[in-house]
């Protein structure tokens, strides 16, 4: 406890002095009503029921500087609760709010490792967060607890493959520093930009140095300097949440993961031999090879779990895939509001509106599907007729990249 209580005091002070993330150019609201509740259900395999309540409490634990705020947009129907250790990036998060006009919004200034919420949100989202615990397991333990026997968490972790050359920097640099016990922002700031414009030694560290070194403070110290940290792999994150009886339901697609095209935890092996035994695998055996196999390249570990004990039985891909090709399905057309960040750094509270979310990318086999889409009917009625295949690769491709909240150019619809 009395480490816990440390890392916490340390979190809070680096967090108030690195506030991450930096303020967005904008910030955006989708028009349609319960359209990300709806996506959500789509996200995890639900096509013709919502998970989520009409007016769903939420708790995004950790939120930085604007988690909280985005997700308030993004579930305006909802009662947000934003918890977080550092003062600057909530009063940040309060002051964003304000210039919005955000009324569904809730700031605490609370540790997760001291909340006591027991079975009261629907949905608990916690991205970046539990890794910087002195002990994982205890902070998964509260998110769990936390949540209503049927809800929802979003969790994203370290990806261990992802932070090889960070963790070796960082015990580099706290040696360098004399920092090992007890951190110094100033003195590991300067020396670590020292390294990051100085250190030329040909290896991948000298490249990573180089790409991080001309990054603002916060993204900086964010990447290189985060006092505490673990990492995982999908097999380590499946054996912490199965110890806090929590069990991972399916992936989701991330911003960063969206950004470099690595959206699918599941590989497509042209060798039949291969291919045949990896698609007989489980989920979670599949995931894992995958990890293990494209290390540094595989996705971030951004999963949505839910209690062991939940009523809603764990749908395997699958059970959805299958199911996606029996549901009917109308493009989705609808609006955004767009608010937009002056040079004063103030957000303006009268949006701009754009169509939404637009069409898939041309030449994609998504766009074929969505182009040809006979709305109404089962979707495998369109993929017969353009004579696409519907092996599980292909449809869970599909599914991904036209039916979820990352590419939600379809919805469910009809009976």
């Amino acid at each position: 406890m009395e480490a816990q209580h440390l890392i916490d005091e340390i979190n809070a002070d680096f967090y108030g002095r690195f506030q991450y993330p930096p303020p967005p150019a904008t910030f955006e609201r989708v028009v349609q009503s319960g359209f990300a509740r709806k996506m959500l259900a789509q996200d995890i395999g639900y096509w013709r029921s919502e998970i989520l309540p009409d007016a769903p409490r939420v708790w995004v634990a950790g939120c930085g500087t604007n988690q909280a705020v985005v997700t308030a947009l993004k579930f305006p129907e909802a009662q947000v609760i934003g918890s977080d250790l550092s003062s600057p990036s909530l009063d940040r998060a309060a002051e964003t709010a304000r210039q919005l006009g955000l009324r569904n919004l809730e700031l605490r200034r609370e540790s997760i490792n001291e909340a006591s919420y027991s079975s009261e949100f629907d949905l608990v989202i916690s991205t970046g967060v539990i890794h910087h615990n002195a002990d994982p397991e205890a902070a998964l333990r509260r998110l769990g607890a936390a949540m209503k026997p049927g809800g929802i968490l979003e969790l994203m972790v370290y990806n261990k493959f992802h932070r090889i050359l960070t963790t070796a920097f960082q015990g580099a640099l706290r040696i360098l520093a004399g920092t090992e016990t007890r951190p110094s922002w100033q003195d590991e700031m300067d020396l670590a930009r020292l390294l990051a414009t100085s250190f030329r030694h040909g290896n991948f560290m000298s490249a990573f140095l180089s790409q991080n070194a001309q990054l603002p403070d916060a993204l900086f110290a964010d990447s290189l300097l985060q006092p505490v940290e673990y990492s995982y792999t999908v097999s380590s994150l499946r054996q912490l949440a199965a110890a806090c009886r929590l069990e991972l339901l399916t992936f989701c697609i991330d911003p960063f993961s969206r950004s470099t095209g690595a959206v699918n935890w599941n590989l497509n092996f042209q060798e039949p031999v291969l291919r045949e035994r990896y698609q007989q695998l489980g989920d979670l055996e599949r995931w894992e090879i995958t990890n293990l196999l494209l290390g540094e390249a595989s996705p971030m570990i951004w999963f949505y779990l839910q209690s062991v004990d939940s009523p809603r039985i764990r749908k395997s891909e699958r059970d959805i895939c299958d199911e996606f090709l029996r549901a009917k399905f109308c493009r989705t057309a609808t609006e955004k509001e767009i608010f937009s960040r002056a040079m004063d750094g103030a957000y303006s509270s009268v949006p701009k509106r754009a169509p939404f979310p637009g069409k898939p990318k041309p030449g994609s086999e998504a766009a074929r599907v969505y182009a040809a889409l006979e709305e109404g009917a089962e979707l495998s009625r369109t993929l017969d007729r353009l004579g696409i295949e519907q092996s599980f690769p292909q449809v869970q491709s599909l599914r991904l990249e036209l039916a979820t909240s990352a590419y939600p150019f379809l919805q469910a619809c009809g009976d």
